[in-house]
């Protein structure tokens, strides 16, 4: 009986262990999700890798992460899916910038529709420590207004559109060429003749010996009157065949030109035909009988052929070499054109400054001038290393630059700010010089020598008026330098003279520029430099 009862209690423990065991497996089977992180404790911006495994790689369900109730804790990045043996992994980067514990809670996890919960984490986010003492404070600084964007001005634009399009309708009528309207104006064939016989003389083609082109003209024009007025084809036709066919219309038609006429008509036609076929050179006597003979036969002509109106035909002759033909042109009216203009140019500008602002525009297109600058608020600012402290009226530009390889052995760090370019009305420099190694011997008038030469061969000028000084900032040796040049101005072309004045510090240790550059003459640019000049804090 003993041995049975302990038989039954070894086979109890093993069952009993058999189920635990069975448990367990159901337990991880069911459970296939964890998470991992590369630590728990972070400082606030510093980031945490969250990551998800699953085993299995299909019909599997990342859902959008879940962040702590506080939203505290922000997803800085969720990084892709990747895919490993038999199972994937979905990291996520997240940080925080408020100290304190949060948790993450569990991620729902979806595997063949089945859904899966994840661990819970619970992250510290641990604050900076500042130390006071030993951190140097700085005043505050004005807030600067952002600078305005295109999506600022996106509800003006369809207004703006508008204008622009009613502005450019405008200058369309304006400025079109409108197509004038011919005016034909009829002239008699006799008045053409006489007015061509004119021009004819006023080409003083004898005087310059052109007699087979005098000919040509000469005979052209009382083959075109005859065409024209006796309707005869005289164009195109041979001296024989034209006299023949004007004795034919004399006799058929009862034209009554004289057989006289028409000899003299034959002769003259038969002398340029001479002068062009068979290179005639008659004397100038001859050729000035010819041209009075031709205009002989245009009055009698024309005489014969209008005898029933005869009163005309005399007016006509007479006036015939008073006859100009000349085109109509219209006035236009200027003055609507101009105040056209200015309004359309005044609704641009109005359009411009609504569009953008006045101050936009002031700042950015016209500029401030040199006394606006002096009374609006300045600046003061570290600038390199070592630094230089200086008040502007503008925060002063990093600037980009490639030194040469000759000096990059010796130079550790450099370092320029700007405001303006050499080239315009009013620039200001800042640049910081750190040498890898200690200089010793170092020429400081050297040093200021040099500057100003790279200076006046990247202006194209030559300085004038040197001027210099010894000076001492914060214990700190240097020289102040001003210097005279001229150049065209930007804004008005002409030969400005500018005034130059540079700071320059050095040990054997770094080396330190401050340079202003403005008009000579203006009064509040030099007011403005001597400001600048006056700020400067050199760090020892």
């Amino acid at each position: 009986m003993k041995l049975i009862g302990a038989k039954a209690i070894k086979m109890k423990k093993l069952f009993l262990f058999s189920i635990l065991f069975i448990g367990f497996l159901s337990y991880a089977q069911e459970s296939p999700v964890s998470i991992s992180t590369n630590t728990t404790s972070i400082k606030i911006g510093e980031q945490i890798q969250y990551k998800v495994t699953v085993k299995g790689q299909n019909n599997i369900v990342f859902p959008t992460i879940k962040l702590d109730s506080l939203k505290k804790v922000e997803l800085v990045e969720a990084l892709p899916t990747d895919t490993l043996k038999n199972q994937l992994e979905k990291k996520y980067l997240l940080t925080s910038f408020d100290s304190g514990v949060y948790v993450i809670p569990q991620q729902e996890i979806l595997i063949n529709n089945s859904k899966y919960l994840t661990d819970s984490l619970l992250i510290n986010v641990a604050t900076v420590k500042v130390d006071t003492l030993k951190q140097k404070m700085y005043e505050i600084k004005a807030v600067k207004s952002e600078p305005k964007t295109f999506d600022d001005y996106k509800h003006l634009l369809w207004w703006l559109l508008i204008i622009l399009a009613i502005i450019g309708v405008a200058l369309y009528f304006i400025f079109r060429k409108k197509k004038e309207k011919e005016v034909i104006i009829y002239v008699a064939p006799i008045q053409e003749a006489f007015q061509r016989l004119k021009e004819l003389d006023e080409k003083q083609l004898l005087q310059q010996n052109k007699v087979k082109i005098y000919y040509s003209e000469l005979t052209d024009i009382v083959r075109t009157y005859i065409e024209k007025d006796i309707h005869i084809p005289a164009l195109e036709s041979t001296t024989n065949e034209l006299i023949e066919t004007i004795n034919d219309f004399n006799e058929s038609s009862n034209l009554g030109i004289s057989k006289e006429t028409i000899q003299q008509l034959k002769r003259v036609l038969q002398s340029a035909d001479l002068v062009k076929f068979a290179k005639s050179n008659p004397i100038v006597e001859e050729i000035k009988a010819d041209r009075n003979t031709v205009e002989l036969i245009l009055k009698d002509t024309q005489i014969a052929v209008h005898k029933n109106d005869s009163v005309e035909v005399e007016s006509n002759i007479e006036n015939a070499t008073q006859t100009t033909i000349k085109p109509v042109k219209k006035k236009k009216n200027n003055i609507v054109k101009y105040i056209l203009i200015g309004v359309a140019a005044l609704l641009l500008i109005i359009s411009v400054l609504g569009y953008f602002g006045y101050k936009y525009v002031k700042d950015n297109v016209l500029g401030s001038t040199t006394s606006e600058i002096l009374d609006k608020q300045w600046y003061t600012s570290n600038y390199g290393f070592p630094e230089v402290t200086i008040e502007t009226p503008e925060l002063l530009k990093l600037e980009s630059v490639q030194l040469p390889e000759s000096v990059m052995t010796i130079v550790g760090d450099y370092t320029i700010y700007t405001y303006g370019s050499l080239i315009s009305d009013f620039y200001v420099a800042v640049n910081s010089t750190n040498f890898l190694k200690e200089t010793d011997n170092l020429d400081m008038d050297g040093g200021v020598q040099g500057s100003l030469k790279e200076m006046g061969q990247s202006m194209g000028t030559i300085f004038s008026n040197y001027e210099e000084e010894t000076i001492t900032n914060n214990g700190v040796e240097g020289r102040k330098v001003t210097v005279n040049y001229q150049r065209k101005s930007l804004l008005t072309s002409k030969l400005t003279d500018y005034k130059l004045t540079m700071l320059f510090f050095a040990d054997n240790k770094s080396m330190r520029q401050v340079i202003v550059s403005n008009i000579k003459d203006d009064a509040s640019a030099n007011k403005i430099s001597e400001r600048i000049i006056n700020s400067v804090i050199i760090k020892p």
